[in-house]
């Protein structure tokens, strides 16, 4: 897996705290089409998809446990909070 320098700002609406990195990530050929169906879902490039994805699973605290799922644990499967 590369790893460089990358650009020297933020990508718009990507977690942006500063500068950015690239990153050459390899996935198995299976969850490719998931990963776009996903992102499309959120309305999401790849990119902005998979860093939501990796900054939930590094800090699951800090918020929806998966993309796009608003207080959700780590499976997606419990919502905290109230409803009237």
């Amino acid at each position: 897996m590369g790893t460089g320098s990358g650009g020297t700002g933020p990508a718009a609406g990507e977690g942006d705290e500063g500068r950015t990195s690239r990153i050459t990530l390899r996935v198995p050929e299976h969850l490719r089409p998931r990963i776009d169906e996903a992102a499309e879902r959120e309305g999401l490039s790849v990119n902005a998809w998979l860093v939501r994805a990796v900054g939930a699973a590094l800090d699951p605290g800090a918020g929806a446990a998966r993309p796009g799922l608003p207080g959700a644990d780590q499976h997606g499967r419990r919502y905290r909070g109230w409803v009237r």
